[in-house]
C-alpha cells in the first residue's frame, strides 16, 4: 500500500463532523439548499415575510447567535486538540468502523468457505500455522506455531506458539490449540466429508492438503508432517495459504452440516484469532476483541464493525465520521470526490488484484486460425496497454507481465519489463513485430477470422471496452475478429472442453505471491490447467525446479527466467496478463492503518493492529458495540422461565 505525503494531521482545526459546514455540505448533498434550510417549515398558509417581518427577524436573529455561539464552541474544541497530546504508539480502544457489502458471504466453515468477503472476515476470527509477512512477498512468520524445523526436503516439525488458545466461549471455553488439532484439522480436509459420511465437494482444499503425504503428534505441542518428494512451495501454499485457518473439533460436532448450510448464524464460529463475531444479519458483521487473545502482534480496536450499503451514501457517511476508511470496491470516482471534499485527510493507493487477462489457447487443429502460435503472439502484442489502462481504469493503473506488478521480488522489475514487446514505450516496434508474425503465418487471408469472445461479467462493468479491446486487436494485426459475448463461467468451461477462441475477462487473484503451484497447473506441459498446448521441455526444467529450489531468492530468480522466456516469445505465452487497476483509498484523520492492512486481496488481518486515536476531535466517543445476549445467555434465562 502506498501512502501519500498528505499524511493524517492533528491540529484539531479541521474538525467537520459536527460543524455548521459539514452540516451544510451535507444538505447539499441531499438537495437542499441554504436556503432551503431557513425556509423549512414555511407552507402555504403560514405567514409571508411581508406580513410578519419581526418575528422572523427575531428567528434571523437567534440563528446568527447560534451559529456565533457554535463557532466559539468550535474555536474552544480546536484550541484543546492542538493542545492535547497526540498519541505517536498504538493505544488499545475504540470501534474501527469499515464499509464493506457484507452480503458477499458464503458460508461461515472456514473449511469450507471461498469467498474473499468470507476470507477476510475470518482472517480476523481464525488463525494459521504461519503467516505471510506479506502477502505480496511471500516471506513468512509465526502464527499458531513457530517457522518448522526441516531436518531434510520433506519434513515439517511444527512447535504451538506460547499461549496459542481457542476463544473463551463455547465449545472450547479458551481451551489451549495442541498438535492433535492441527492433525483433526489436516484430516478433515483430506477427507472432505460431510456430517453423514459423504463426499462433500464443499471442501475445497482438499487436494492442498493431500500434499501432506504423513502426519504425527510427537508432543502435546508438536506435530511431525512430511510431503512424498521435495516440494518447495508446499509451506506457503498449504500452512499459510488465504483460506488456511485452524479451527476446533468440537465446533464440528457441535454444527454438523449447518455450519455449511446456515450462512447467517456467525456464531457458529469457533477460532483463535484476535476477534471473535457477535452480531451478522446479512447487512453487518460486529465483531468484538477476543478477551484471551495470545498473538505476539496486539489487536487494538475493541471492535471492527462492518457495514454495507450503498456506495453512493458513503460521501456523506464518511464526511460524518461514520465510517473509517474508503477503498475497494468503492469506484474510484467515489473515493476522488472524498478525497476533494477532505483534502487534509490521508489518501493511498493499493493494487486491484485480478488482472484484466486474454486467454489464447492454442487449438490443435491446423483449420484453426489459433493452431499457429506466431498468431497467438501476435494477438498478445496488439492490445495497447496504456490506452487500455486509460479506457478501463481512467489511468489508476499499471501494465502486468506473467505476474502482477505488485508481487514483490516475484514479477520482472519494472525497468526490464518496459523493454519487452508489448510493454516498451515503441508501439512502432510492436507493429512491426506483429507484421512480421503474421507474414511468417501465412497473412492475413491465410489465418483467417479470429473468434474473440468477452465475458459478459467484465462487459458489465466495463461497458464497450470488449469492443475497444477487438478493435485494437483489429487494427495492429489486420485480422478480422468477431465479437460475441458469453457468461464468464460457460466461456471458461468451454475452454477446459477444447474449444478455442481468444477470450478476454479478469484473472485469477493469486492465492499466494510464490507462482510456482499456478505454473505447474496452467503452463508446465503435464498441467491439468494447460489449455496453452504447447510442449516446452525448456519451461517445464525451470518449472520443476522451482519446485524444488527452497531457498527464496533462488526461486524468485528462477521465476524471472520463465517471465523472460514468455515476454520474449521463447516459450509460448497462452494466458496475457495486460493490465491491474489501482484502487483509490481515504482514511480518517483519527486512524492509523498498518500498511500491509490494505495491501491487496487477502491481507485483511492486518486491520487488528491498525489502531484508532480515540481523543482526536473527529472520532466519535459514543461509538460502542451493541449489547448483544450469547447464545449461552439467551437458552439461560429461557431455561428460567
Amino acid at each position: 500500500m502506498v501512502i501519500s505525503s498528505r499524511t493524517f494531521r492533528y491540529d484539531g482545526i479541521s474538525r467537520r463532523r459536527l460543524s455548521r459546514r459539514s452540516l451544510l455540505a451535507a444538505s447539499a448533498r441531499a438537495g437542499v439548499g441554504v436556503a432551503g434550510l431557513a425556509l423549512v417549515g414555511c407552507g402555504e398558509d403560514e405567514p409571508t415575510p411581508e406580513e410578519e417581518p419581526e418575528p422572523l427577524q427575531q428567528q434571523a436573529d437567534q440563528q446568527e447567535q447560534q451559529v456565533q455561539q457554535q463557532d466559539e464552541t468550535e474555536l474552544e474544541q480546536s484550541q484543546q486538540q492542538a493542545e492535547r497530546v497526540v498519541p505517536t504508539e498504538p493505544e488499545a480502544g475504540g470501534i474501527l468502523r469499515v464499509w464493506y457489502p457484507v452480503e458477499r458471504h458464503d458460508r461461515w466453515d472456514p473449511h469450507r468457505s471461498r469467498f474473499r468477503a468470507t476470507q477476510g472476515f475470518h482472517s480476523l476470527m481464525y488463525s494459521r500455522l504461519v503467516r505471510p509477512v506479506s502477502v505480496s512477498s511471500g516471506e513468512l512468520e509465526a502464527d499458531l506455531c513457530g517457522l518448522p524445523e526441516t531436518p531434510d526436503e520433506i519434513t515439517y516439525v511444527f512447535t504451538t506458539s506460547a499461549g496459542a488458545a481457542f476463544w473463551n466461549r463455547a465449545p472450547t471455553d479458551g481451551r489451549s490449540f495442541t498438535a492433535e488439532d492441527i492433525r483433526w484439522n489436516i484430516e478433515r480436509q483430506q477427507a472432505a466429508l460431510d456430517a453423514d459420511g459423504i463426499a462433500d465437494p464443499y471442501f475445497f482444499r482438499r487436494g492442498a492438503y493431500q500434499r501432506t503425504a504423513s502426519i504425527a503428534v510427537v508432543a502435546e505441542n508438536s506435530i511431525r508432517m512430511t510431503t512424498s518428494a521435495p516440494d518447495a512451495a508446499y509451506l506457503g501454499s498449504v500452512h499459510a495459504g488465504p483460506f488456511a485457518w485452524m479451527t476446533s473439533p468440537e465446533a464440528a460436532e457441535l454444527w454438523g452440516d449447518a455450519w455449511r448450510d446456515n450462512a447467517f448464524d456467525s456464531t457458529q464460529n469457533s477460532g483463535t484469532g484476535p476477534y471473535l463475531p457477535i452480531s451478522y444479519d446479512g447487512a453487518e458483521l460486529i465483531l468484538k476483541r477476543s478477551e484471551n487473545w495470545w498473538g505476539a502482534e496486539a489487536a487494538w480496536p475493541d471492535g471492527i464493525v462492518f457495514g454495507g450499503g450503498g456506495a453512493a451514501s458513503l460521501v456523506s457517511t464518511y464526511s460524518l465520521a461514520q465510517v473509517d476508511f474508503v477503498d475497494f470496491p468503492v469506484p474510484n470516482e467515489i473515493v476522488e470526490a472524498l478525497i476533494n471534499e477532505r483534502p487534509d485527510d490521508a489518501t493511498y493507493e493499493l493494487p486491484i488484484a485480478a488482472p484484466v487477462q486474454l486467454l489464447v489457447p492454442r487449438a490443435t487443429s491446423s483449420e484453426s486460425a489459433l493452431s499457429d502460435p506466431r498468431v497467438a503472439r501476435a494477438l498478445s502484442l496488439a492490445v495497447d496497454r496504456a490506452r487500455l489502462i486509460e479506457r478501463l481504469y481512467e489511468g489508476h493503473g499499471q501494465a502486468s507481465g506473467p505476474l502482477p506488478w505488485y508481487l514483490e521480488g516475484w514479477a520482472i522489475p519494472q525497468e526490464r519489463l518496459t523493454e519487452m514487446p508489448g510493454y516498451r514505450d515503441s508501439r512502432d516496434a510492436d507493429l512491426t513485430e506483429i507484421g512480421d508474425l503474421l507474414a511468417a503465418a501465412g497473412g492475413a487471408s491465410e489465418i483467417g477470422t479470429i473468434p474473440f469472445v468477452a465475458a459478459d461479467l467484465f462487459e458489465g462493468f466495463f461497458a464497450g471496452s470488449s469492443e475497444a479491446v477487438r478493435s485494437m486487436i483489429a487494427d495492429a494485426t489486420g485480422l478480422t475478429v468477431e465479437l460475441e459475448h458469453r457468461p464468464f463461467t460457460d466461456a471458461l468451461d468451454q475452454l477446459a472442453g477444447g474449444e478455442r477462441f481468444l477470450f478476454l475477462g479478469w484473472g485469477d487473484t493469486p492465492l499466494t505471491a510464490d507462482p510456482t503451484d499456478a505454473w505447474r497447473a496452467a503452463l508446465h506441459s503435464s498441467g491439468d490447467r494447460n489449455w496453452g498446448g504447447a510442449f516446452d521441455p525448456e519451461l517445464d526444467a525451470l518449472i520443476d525446479e522451482m519446485g524444488v529450489t527452497f531457498e527464496l531468492k533462488a526461486r524468485r530468480e528462477l521465476a524471472h527466467r520463465v517471465q523472460e522466456r514468455l515476454l520474449t516469445g521463447e516459450s509460448a505465452q497462452w494466458i496475457v496478463n495486460l493490465v491491474n487497476g489501482t484502487q483509490l483509498g481515504v482514511a480518517q484523520p483519527y486512524l492509523r492503518l498498518n500498511p500491509r492492512a490494505r495491501e491487496f486481496a487477502w491481507s485483511w488481518d492486518r486491520l487488528a493492529s491498525s489502531w484508532l486515536d480515540t481523543g482526536h476531535a473527529d472520532y466519535d466517543p459514543e461509538r460502542a458495540l451493541p449489547e448483544i445476549e450469547s447464545p449461552e445467555q439467551s437458552e439461560a434465562e429461557g431455561g428460567g422461565e
